[in-house]
């Protein structure tokens, strides 16, 4: 064989090789990924990685046993992504690994883009907190003329409009348009005054996409990943019913059945409330996102504006359900898409959880500590609502001791 045909064997199988590995993206892409993580936790205080690998240990023996079928966590400390990983399956029935890039619907996590949204719109003077809501959607009624002229943005984000819990949430689980039950909101009676008195929507939250829309002539979709999904690097979020049914790396939600979980439908319920419940993630995504929450990213949210996002609007009920798991709550309140918690122990919490079609998640932070935690999961399930308490309890006895260095 004379050079030239011996070069040329070299070059194919050089490239055989290459387009080998190319073909394993996934594999290479987890295997660079679990290293830097590896190194960046190396680099934190040592009794913070030992809280980080127990509490890894105690939330996946806990979705073993309650049978979970797919998760995803990520941990975030300071500006160090301490832990993110995927867990279990997207589906029972094909049996495919969830992985950093698998979609989740993230549900009422929904709002806090929105709250955020609306802050990037009031920091570049577009709107203001105060803004009327008729004066963008002049066709929306409150049952009386006072009450629909003093209806503000702020109101309802911090789910202060007046209107009764909930109200006309089962007519989206039923598959009634949007529109149609907007409509249906002027003949509802207000249980309180507009501003006084936090009872939580679905149907009137989503009326601050109307006036984001209106405000700047986008649609909502297109304003989420022009302003947050596209600067943060969340190249797997999306905010549309097709986009997730459509998808090739997508968690399937499941239902509870006697022997377990069984697979069930990507449903469209909800998608028609997309400021409310309609935003699809990653874990990968998430965890950009958690970065902007903490500060990390003043490029997209300045401190002053998420000081504005969570600041405490409205008082929430201690006792209300949705906080049954957070022991030792001295206060909470609600900002513009969160929930602030107020520890006994001095620690606050910005939180919030989610459950549509499925898929359950929560998100929940401290900014003092700089510290963070967001869970995706495609099942109903108890381990989410308890193991996000738990990681700050755990955390508290763990990494707050007296001598501890976050003493």
């Amino acid at each position: 064989m004379n050079k030239k045909y011996t070069l040329i064997l070299f070059v194919v199988l050089i490239l055989g090789f290459v387009m080998r590995e190319q073909a394993r993206p996934s594999r290479l892409g987890a295997a660079m990924l679990k290293y830097e993580v590896e190194q960046k936790i190396a680099l934190l205080d040592p009794v913070f990685s030992q809280f980080v690998k127990e509490y890894e240990t105690f939330l996946f023996d806990q979705l073993k046993q309650e049978g979970v079928p797919g998760a995803a966590v990520a941990i975030i400390k300071d500006s160090t992504v301490a832990l993110i990983k995927p867990y279990g399956v997207r589906s029972v029935a094909s049996g495919e690994p969830v992985n950093l890039h698998t979609v989740f619907r993230v549900a009422s996590l929904s709002k806090g883009f929105t709250g955020l949204l609306a802050a990037i719109m009031v920091e570049d003077g577009a709107l203001t907190w105060e803004e009327p809501v008729y004066r963008h959607v002049p066709a929306f009624h409150l049952k009386g003329e006072a009450e629909t002229q003093a209806l503000q943005l702020q109101h309802v984000l911090s789910h202060t409009t007046g209107l009764p819990r909930h109200t006309y949430s089962n007519l989206l689980n039923m598959g009634m348009a949007y529109p149609s039950i907007l409509n249906m909101l002027s003949t509802v009676e207000l249980s309180h005054p507009v501003g006084a008195y936090h009872n939580y929507q679905n149907v009137a939250f989503s009326l601050a996409g109307d006036v984001l829309e209106d405000a700047s002539g986008k649609a909502l979709p297109e304003l989420l990943a022009s302003r947050i999904f596209n600067p943060l690097g969340m190249a797997d979020a999306s905010a549309s019913f097709d986009s997730m049914r459509l998808g090739d790396n997508i968690a399937l939600p499941h239902k509870r059945i006697k022997a377990g979980y069984a697979e069930t439908d990507i449903e469209p319920n909800y998608y028609e409330v997309l400021p409310a419940a309609g935003v699809n993630a990653s874990i990968n995504d998430m965890a950009e996102w958690l970065q902007l929450l903490l500060g990390n990213r003043p490029d997209i949210a300045s401190e002053s504006l998420l000081n504005q996002v969570f600041r405490p609007f409205v008082e929430i009920p201690v006792r209300d359900r949705v906080l049954r798991n957070w022991d030792g709550l001295e206060a909470a309140h609600y900002g513009m898409g969160w929930r602030i918690l107020n520890m006994k122990n001095g620690m606050v919490a910005v939180q919030h959880s989610g459950y549509v079609n499925g898929y359950r998640a929560e998100i929940a932070f401290s900014r003092e500590e700089k510290l963070g935690i967001v869970l995706l999961t495609n099942a109903p399930n108890y381990t989410v609502g308890h193991s996000i308490p738990a990681f700050f309890e755990k955390y508290r006895t763990s990494c707050m001791q007296p001598g501890s260095t976050y003493q």
